[in-house]
């Protein structure tokens, strides 16, 4: 049976286009922000940003900064840290922060900021060895990290234990990690401007920005990377099509849509889960940016809808909700639920249903509280609905 990621990404990246006329990008936070850096949206619902610091001059960057993206209102949500870069939040609501280079202990740090603001050391690197990103593989519950520097990317546990993943290769210089909707582990070379997935310990290309690479997103069916030194951003496909959907190739700060958008080093991105919502932060000025995609699908390739996606309820929801769908015609049915990074976390129906109005437990022990998307793939089309976890 074809995965509900494939034709998730079918739907919305073959019949569908972004161009200048369905990008739009405003300034969510002024220039002179506490972030400038690593992006993270958190279970609340907010986003957090690093701000990395200076190396000419040595002015390490300490602190990780929260925005309500209603208001773009800021504050700093722990300190502390020396050069922090890469964030990830786990499933209990605790965000990992990886401290690119210490100076005291001569190598990277990895810290745990517990949802009550503690702030822990989980593991020290050794010495001379620097740490740049992190992901959370809330499926596998495992904290990716990579290191920039030693062209590696690894595991580690919150006992402090390092699992190597990969390491050197085609490696060069990694820091963006993001996890397709299979749940498969990608990363982004800041040197090259490459993409691999990383599959059965091994490097498989995906695409070639041709540019550094800042960071790296996953929604809607498509990768985001941030171009650091060209000042654009590029959305990736799976199968490798890479397309400039923002930026002029040069620094600046104008809004607006793609044609009239500039960005200045951006550099940390996030998407959300359906591709339609983009952050970044432009290194250049410490200014977080909000980019809106709406995608234009042709009519000729476009579904007709015998099928619908009721809302899921109890939503929000502190125990258990029900999902509810129904079929005008009999078929193959996919329902799933995916996390706010575009990751698959529940599986709640599959295989031919009959025509009616159907009710499938969303069951939600293990699920961390926040925001999450459920799909319903039948007859052709997609349909999602938001349920949030409390």
């Amino acid at each position: 049976m074809p995965r509900l990621a494939s034709l998730v990404l079918a739907l919305l990246v073959a019949s569908s286009t972004i161009d200048a006329q369905s990008v739009t990008v405003e300034t969510l936070v002024p220039a002179g922000s506490e972030i400038a850096d690593a992006l993270a949206l958190g279970p609340d619902g907010a986003l957090y940003g690093s701000r990395f610091g200076s190396f000419d001059p040595f002015v390490p960057g300490e602190t990780v900064s929260r925005i309500a993206l209603e208001d773009g209102t800021g504050t700093i949500y722990a300190s502390g840290f020396s050069f922090p870069n890469g964030l990830a939040f786990g499933p209990d609501g605790s965000l990992f922060v990886v401290s690119y280079y210490d100076a005291a202990i001569n190598a990277g740090r990895v810290s745990r900021v517990a949802p009550d603001g503690t702030v822990s050391v989980i593991a020290d690197l050794p010495d001379g060895t620097t740490v740049s990103g992190a992901i959370y593989d809330a499926v596998d519950d495992e904290l990716y990290i990579t290191s920039y520097d030693n062209d590696w990317v690894k595991t580690l546990g919150l006992d402090g234990t390092f699992t190597d993943v990969i390491e050197g290769g085609d490696l060069d210089g990694p820091a963006g990690l993001a996890f397709d909707d299979q749940n498969r582990l990608h990363v982004a070379n800041f040197n090259d401007g490459k993409i691999f997935r990383i599959e059965d310990g091994a490097l498989v290309l995906v695409a070639d920005v041709q540019q550094a690479i800042g960071f790296l997103a996953y929604g809607g069916g498509r990768f985001f990377a941030t171009g650091i030194n060209d000042h654009r951003i590029y959305a990736v496909t799976e199968s490798g099509a890479v397309t400039a959907i923002a930026g002029q190739g040069k620094p600046g700060s104008a809004d607006g849509d793609a044609s009239l958008a500039t960005f200045n080093a951006p550099n940390g991105i996030v998407a959300t889960a359906a591709g339609d919502t983009l952050y970044v932060s432009d290194a250049g000025t410490r200014a977080i940016r909000r980019i809106t995609i709406a995608t234009s699908t042709s009519s000729q390739d476009a579904p007709s809808s015998r099928s619908s996606l009721l809302p899921v309820s109890p939503n929000p929801a502190v125990g258990n909700a029900t999902a509810r769908f129904v079929l005008e015609d009999a078929g193959e049915v996919e329902v799933a639920v995916f996390d706010t990074l575009g990751r698959r976390v529940r599986d709640l129906a599959s295989g031919v249903w009959a025509v009616g109005t159907h009710a499938v437990a969303l069951e939600a022990e293990g699920l961390p509280a926040g925001t999450y998307v459920v799909v319903l793939r039948a007859g052709g089309s997609v349909e999602s609905q938001t349920w949030v976890r409390q």
